[in-house]
């Protein structure tokens, strides 16, 4: 008569959060390594050399702007200029410097230009970086190291006019770039290659999660209520994502947070534990389900039949369920550096708010041969959310067992049974 019942609650959240760490690692992903090519207007570049927004111009400044035009290139580039093949790059550079000229629209590359750049409000006067993946040049050919920073000269002759540019290589894999270059980076869709895919991650699994079938329920069931059940799911959705996520935003990306500060990452981890055991519990309680007969009753969930003989019942308490005072304060301090660090507080507020405040009441029916169970019937303002559990007192009330009804507070995760 009894069947172990509800394991595709268990694959709903299973699925879910693979997908939230799949996909969530795909959004914060950023690509290892961009090159910039930016174009070069050498007299432009001595001209400047007058300006100074002091007003304060050096010695050198003013010897720099009074060479002819080719010493000035050949100091500024140390004379390691690359001259590079016009029969197979002519176009590609061309190209590059109408986009790096900020005639987007007329380059083939102007969907490569910072989106800083593109501001309707503000253009710049002088020439942009054009991104490009490693893959795409042959910049190791061309004298430029594949270390960040690094940079190199390469020019182009077509039709007489000889066209200069710097190209930069920017390893994202050996520096914070989120933290320390918040400007002028490639265009999302290089910058965040899998951005997109990991929203649709993300979003598929949260479909699953609705819209696999749940077991229909009876009027008479002893089991938790849907609702409850979807608000336990949220708070652990809450608690996961932002552990989860705090070190790729704080290290500037998915590797960045292995390869960057990995001691955070491995302390916000241990955290999104919290996260995890709650929606595994979260399965546990959304396939329980209690069946009663005259000799004893049963805990029916996706792990199994544990049968309760009233013969064997000892006693029976109302307990009062609240976390650890230690878990409860790390919470509000975790809130505090949030909100002292000038980041979003409301999802770590909220988590120190809900750990706060929790306490759920609960039946423990200690038994002479076993440990104690517990069954907790009520959330954190009281209400109950086991339909029908009176039939359980009731039942162990009609075996001769006395129930003792004041509550006694307890200490430990709701999640836990």
């Amino acid at each position: 008569m009894k069947q172990v019942s509800g394991i595709i609650e268990l694959w709903r959240r299973l699925i879910l959060v693979a997908a939230l760490i799949i996909g969530a690692g795909m959004f914060f992903y950023v690509t290892p390594a961009v090159i910039t090519v930016t174009a070069v207007d050498w007299q432009k570049e001595q001209a400047d050399e007058l300006k100074s927004m002091s007003g304060y111009v050096t010695s050198e400044e003013k010897r720099l702007s009074k060479l002819p035009l080719s010493e000035y290139i050949d100091e500024k580039t140390e004379g390691k200029v690359i001259a590079l093949d016009a029969g197979k790059w002519a176009t590609v550079f061309q190209q590059i410097q109408t986009a790096s000229g900020g005639e987007y629209s007329k380059s083939s590359y102007g969907n490569r230009v910072s989106e800083e750049d593109k501001d309707i409000y503000w253009k710049s006067e002088s020439k942009v970086p054009v991104f490009f993946k490693p893959s795409e040049l042959t910049y190791s050919q061309w004298g430029l190291s594949p270390y960040d920073e690094q940079h190199t000269y390469v020019s182009v002759n077509t039709g007489g006019n000889t066209a200069y540019f710097v190209l930069k290589y920017e390893n994202y894999q050996t520096s914070i770039t989120a933290m320390y270059k918040p400007y002028r980076v490639a265009p999302e869709w290089m910058y965040h290659p899998f951005r997109i895919i990991g929203i649709g991650v993300i979003v598929a699994g949260l479909l699953i999660y609705i819209l696999l079938p749940r077991r229909k329920r009876n009027p008479e069931d002893i089991a938790y209520g849907t609702g409850s059940l979807v608000a336990s799911d949220i708070v652990a959705l809450i608690i996961l994502l932002t552990f989860y996520s705090l070190p790729f935003l704080i290290n500037g990306g998915t590797m960045q947070a292995i390869t960057g500060m990995w001691q955070i990452t491995l302390i916000m981890w241990g955290m999104s534990f919290f996260g995890l055991a709650l929606f595994y519990y979260s399965a546990w309680y959304a396939s329980f389900r209690i069946e009663i007969t005259p000799e004893a009753f049963y805990l029916i969930t996706f792990k199994g039949v544990t049968e309760c003989p009233f013969s064997d019942m000892v006693s029976a308490d109302m307990v009062s369920l609240r976390n650890p005072k230690w878990f409860r304060k790390l919470f509000l301090v975790l809130s505090m550096i949030s909100l002292v660090g000038g980041r979003n507080s409301v999802q770590p507020a909220g988590s120190a708010i809900l750990a706060a405040t929790a306490a759920y009441g609960g039946l423990e029916i200690s038994f002479a041969n076993k440990k104690p169970i517990y069954i907790w019937f009520t959330d954190q303002r009281g209400a109950i959310i086991v339909p029908n559990f009176q039939r359980v007192p009731d039942a162990i009330r009609a075996a001769g067992i006395r129930i003792n009804e004041e509550f006694r507070e307890i200490e430990g995760f709701s999640m836990f049974m």
